[in-house]
């Protein structure tokens, strides 16, 4: 069938009411809506369609998406109309492109979203089983009567911390997302953190860095004489940025993309390595091997900067640390004091900067320290002991990677593989683009760690038009007071302040700066990892669903034989020390809200979460603009204001150096409502019945009391911001965020955007450390410790490649490793491979029908085609997928971008959208890592957007056969 759109969405309303019982209250609106003209001919049709109301400034604050865009917004009778770019933005400095045009189909058609037929409008309760379909529609107070009652019965009975609420991914910097996060906040409930979940967690750059979210403006991409893109398809996923890397290449420098698949990237490539799956690590060491064994390695620059020249004891296989050299560890002996050799006197002397140093800079005096060498140290017994430098240690690590050995794993040839690396080599300024995308696989540390090795053995992190570009973010400093005060002006953030430093701990804070220990950016790095444990619930979503979902037999034996020990035992030892954080402390959660998530189209084993997991939930809230596979599985559906209804800021990715504000065109549709104004009203009615039955004030997480009985006045600021004050809540963030001090949303009503001031406070998941940086020329990033020399924040101080932590040191891990990738699901001939779609982000556009027309209309796996027909599967016919866990079908997709044993798709499809509500998150286990559960060391702590478990999904494998479609 072929229908015309009118038909489309006629057909699509009525499928939609009969799923909820319900019509679908913005049709009525449409039907109610002024008549249309009268026209005499086609001139008038056109005229009429190129007039409007009035243009409001806008953006699409809670998409997932890297990019942040301006757009015109064309209101015509109260109806959004259109959508339009605004080349509004200026080149950073001359000689460098601008970034004008920005914007992309989806973002053109939001509309299409805003007034589509999965639209929720209108407040529902469920009134058959969970994922029935059966809906009652109830009015705002109701729902959120009964809501709250359950909340206060469910939060009596289990305490607080069983109110779980994930973090994302969609967000944005406005009111609307801190309306979400400051009750979850105030009434005690889980923050769990999904960013590892998700495998968007850059953990490979904790490791090596201190930091997960890494990179400058997407221009400082036009700078580089030799981009790599690694593990990232940006002519697919940054739209709007990609232009930077293809006008590089017309000023004349070398792009290469290291990809299994002949990507959309890849096919502008100077050069594509078609790497075997999951083999990067091997590529990256041998690469490294090249850059030192050429003379092209940066000296200096390692000496200084890594911790190359670092002593290790050639017994333990340990830092060499203070104390091992001073008899009283209470007094001068210091765990966290490292050393380095001093060849002019002939013995260890502490290294600077390293954490337990006096000396918080990099700078050596007197002796220039080797990064290769073996010597003998006496320890404090009187015993001698060899050391040997890190860097010696690395080399010799490194030689066994020839071009031949590389080749050997990775499947390309030696030639392909020195041409490349002679390229990197001799490169002033090579540059790594690896995303989100680059965090999917097991053993993705091992990954970026091998990548970063060779950007520091080149001296190119910290440098202009260098280094590693893994999608940084501004510091928008305001949107974390606005969670935490409960009031406003200067008392509420002296009780903030108050809340997260003690007067003891502030005083020893101002010695250091003095004494010139620890930088301002330092202490506020700092002070923001410690107050999130003083004042969060936090935990995160995989520890969640290893506990609850049923699942932890399963991803035990996924990984047996990878790691000396079994995952049951990394997780106790992990939760007995403290360094990941087991939530609720009793049973499972209780009340599931969710917002910006769509958790059951995006967890792995989904199967097992509803048959494990979700009956155990007593309350499931869907706070959502449309239908997904979670809403329908939900007890109550709570419509939410579209992202044009609401006021909003994009949450602020470094790329695109602008503020960009996302005004109100339109009134929201049908009875929906912001978040703001949401929490707002589910706060004020559970304070007023804990008032009534005189709740006892709950204990939280265990770190903090909870009262109920004051929780409105504590989210409302004592009264200051009312249900409509979400635009009131948004100049708040502004005004205290450094980054954009003293921009006014009047103003950006006007403009839609504003340069950035500065690159903010460096507080997670902000890590610019750039203090020169004022809004003028290329954004790049780290010079904070490249150029004023300040220590890195890793339990080395600086960038740290080897990892002493006794659970890396018996994986065999302390260095990074090539690891080959374990057949998750089983022994099975295909590698199940994802990658982020040109059409939608994640579900958001999956069911439009202006998208689907320019795919396949439906989910599809894409297969070599050679390949495929061997196995008898046709193109556009139906096949089953298989593995260990489960079964599920797709329809067959031929591709000559796709290597041979490869299934490849576009993720984002909800589960309803296949036969039997079954999709390919039905076939993934989602392995965990047990070394990301650490700590105990430095910068090895838990911790959002830091160092957490995961779920990884790129190691799964399927087999695929024909399947005939039952009509």
């Amino acid at each position: 069938m072929n229908p015309t759109r009118r038909q489309f969405l006629k057909l699509s309303g009525a499928a939609a009411a009969a799923t909820t019982g319900l019509p679908l209250f913005h049709f009525r609106i449409a039907e109610a809506s002024q008549p249309a003209p009268k026209l005499a001919s086609w001139e008038d049709l056109y005229r009429e369609r190129w007039t409007w109301d009035s243009i409001v400034k806008g953006s699409h604050g809670w998409a997932n998406c890297r990019s942040a865009c301006a757009w015109d917004l064309y209101v015509k009778n109260g109806i959004v109309v259109r959508e339009e770019q605004n080349a509004a933005y200026e080149a950073s400095e001359p000689g460098v492109p601008d970034f004008n045009p920005r914007g992309c189909q989806k973002g053109a058609c939001y509309t299409e979203v805003m007034y589509g037929p999965s639209r929720l409008s209108v407040p529902m309760k469920r009134v058959g089983e969970r994922g029935s379909g059966q809906w009652q529609r109830i009015s705002w107070d109701e729902a959120i009567d009964e809501i709250a009652t359950k909340m206060l019965i469910l939060a009596e009975e289990h305490g607080t911390d069983t109110i779980y609420q994930d973090l994302g991914p969609n967000f944005d910097h406005g009111a609307t997302t801190v309306g979400r996060f400051k009750f979850q906040m105030k009434a005690g409930g889980m923050f769990a953190d999904m960013w590892a979940e998700i495998g968007d967690l850059n953990i490979g750059a904790t490791l090596t860095l201190g930091m997960a979210h890494i990179g400058g403006s997407s221009d400082e991409w036009f700078l580089s004489d030799f981009p790599v893109v690694w593990m990232m398809n940006p002519a697919v996923t940054q739209i709007s940025d990609v232009h930077f890397l293809f006008e590089a290449q017309h000023n004349g420098s070398q792009l290469t993309v290291i990809d299994p698949q002949y990507s959309a990237t890849a096919a502008h490539a100077d050069l594509w390595l078609p790497i075997e799956t999951g083999t990067d690590a091997a590529l990256g060491l041998a690469v490294a091997r090249h850059i030192w064994s050429s003379g092209n390695l940066d000296v200096e620059y390692v000496r200084e900067q890594t911790d190359f020249p670092l002593l290790v004891r050639l017994d333990t296989g340990r830092f060499l640390r203070g104390t091992d050299l001073l008899p009283d560890a209470k007094q001068t002996g210091k765990e966290d004091l490292l050393f380095l050799w001093n060849p002019t006197i002939g013995r260890a002397e502490p290294a600077p900067g390293s954490p337990g140093a006096d000396q918080g800079k990099l700078i050596v005096e007197g002796f220039t320290p080797p990064i290769e060498g073996t010597f003998l140290v006496a320890l404090a017994d009187g015993s001698e002991v060899a050391v040997s430098t890190a860097g010696s240690i690395l080399r010799e690590h490194l030689d066994p990677w020839t071009f031949a050995a590389a080749a050997e794993v990775t499947r390309l040839a030696p030639e392909v593989i020195k041409r490349f690396a002679d390229g990197f080599a001799n490169a002033e300024r090579p540059m790594i683009l690896s995303s989100w995308g680059s965090n999917r696989f097991l053993h993705s540390d091992l990954m970026n760690r091998t990548k970063l090795l060779c950007l520091a053995m080149k001296g190119a992190i910290g440098k202009r038009g260098a280094g590693y570009q893994a999608t940084g973010m501004m510091g928008m400093a305001g949107f974390g007071s606005a969670l935490q005060m409960n009031r406003t002006g200067i008392l509420g953030r002296l009780d903030l302040m108050l809340g997260l430093m003690s007067p003891g701990e502030l005083f020893d804070t101002a010695v250091d700066l003095v004494k010139r220990r620890r930088s301002y950016e330092d202490v506020i790095f700092e002070q923001a990892t410690t107050g999130e444990d003083k004042s969060v619930c936090a935990t995160n979503v995989s520890t969640l669903n290893y506990h609850h979902q049923g699942i932890a037999e399963r991803l035990e034996m996924e990984i047996d034989g990878q790691y000396p020990r079994s995952l049951g035992a990394y997780v106790r030892e992990a939760e007995e020390k403290g360094w990941q954080h087991k939530l609720p402390r009793s049973g499972q959660p209780r009340v599931y809200i969710t917002g910006g998530s769509n958790l059951l189209r995006r967890g792995n084993q989904t199967q097992a979460m509803l048959q494990n997991m979700w009956p155990g939930i007593d309350l499931v809230v869907a706070i959502d603009q449309k239908m997904n596979f979670t809403v329908m599985n939900s007890d109550y559906i709570l419509p939410a204001a579209g992202w044009y209804e609401k006021p909003g800021i994009k949450y602020a990715m470094s790329y695109i150096p602008y503020l960009h504000y996302c005004d109100v065109a339109v009134k929201p549709l049908g009875e929906a409502k912001d978040e703001w104004e949401i929490f707002w009203l589910l706060s004020k009615k559970i304070e007023e019945i804990a008032k009534l039955q005189n709740t006892p004030t709950f204990d939280g997480c265990g770190k903090f009391p909870v009262d109920w009985k004051r929780l409105h006045q504590d989210y409302s600021c004592q009264g200051e911001y009312g249900p409509k004050d979400a635009e009131k809540v948004t100049q708040h963030v502004i005004d205290n965020s450094p980054s954009v001090a003293g921009i006014r949303i009047e103003d950006l009503k006007k403009t839609g955007i504003e340069k950035f001031r500065n690159t903010g406070l460096n507080m997670s998941p902000s890590f610019m450390f750039n203090p020169d940086w004022k809004g003028e020329g290329v954004l790049s990033t780290l010079t904070h410790f490249t150029k004023y020399k300040w220590s890195w924040p890793t339990f080395s101080g600086r960038q740290q490649f080897y990892i002493d932590h006794p659970w890396f040191l018996e994986a065999g891990e302390a260095h990074p490793v090539h690891k080959a990738s374990p057949k998750a699901g089983g022994d099975y001939p295909f590698r199940l491979v994802s990658c982020h779609s040109r059409w939608s982000i994640h579900s958001t556009w999956r069911d439009l029908p202006m998208l689907l027309r320019l795919q396949r209309g439906e989910p599809a796996i894409y297969l070599n085609e050679a390949e495929a027909s061997d196995l008898g599967l046709a193109d556009g016919e139906w096949a089953e997928l298989y593995n260990d866990l489960d079964t599920m079908r797709m329809r067959i997709k031929y591709s000559t971008m796709v290597r041979p044993g490869v299934a490849y798709y576009f993720h984002g499809w909800d589960p309803s959208q296949f036969p039997e509500h079954k999709s390919y998150k039905w076939l993934i286990p989602g392995l965990m890592n047990p070394l990301h559960m650490a700590g105990g060391q430095g910068h090895l702590h838990f911790g959002i957007n830091h160092l957490e478990s995961g779920a990884f999904i790129r190691d799964t494998r399927v087999g695929i056969r024909p399947w005939a479609r039952e009509s």
